[in-house]
């Protein structure tokens, strides 16, 4: 049973880091289109799209955090929190 829940949390906390990429990857996108962009009606929705993105990226910090209280010894929380830190560069409009 134990290993069945390893499992689990394993999937979980790699669908966690893939959701930070894709954040990370899709807020520079949008902060270079806001850069470039001359329509005041996109700029308005791309914004509203990275403070959603921002909000994801809050509470995924949120959830690692929690993690790690409740499992300080595992290295794969520690990854989680720091790549989800680090992807807090890419929020800056």
């Amino acid at each position: 049973m134990n290993k069945h829940l390893f499992f689990y949390s394993e999937s979980v906390i790699l669908s966690l880091c893939k959701e930070i990429e894709y954040i990370k990857s899709r807020s520079k996108n949008i902060n270079y289109s806001l850069k470039t962009c001359k329509n005041d009606g996109l700029s308005k929705r791309l914004k509203r799209e990275l403070f959603k993105l921002n909000k994801s990226r809050l509470k995924i910090i949120s959830i690692s955090e929690n993690l790690i209280k409740d499992n300080s010894q595992d290295l794969s929380y520690e990854f989680l929190q720091e790549i989800s830190k680090r992807s807090n560069t890419f929020q800056q409009i």
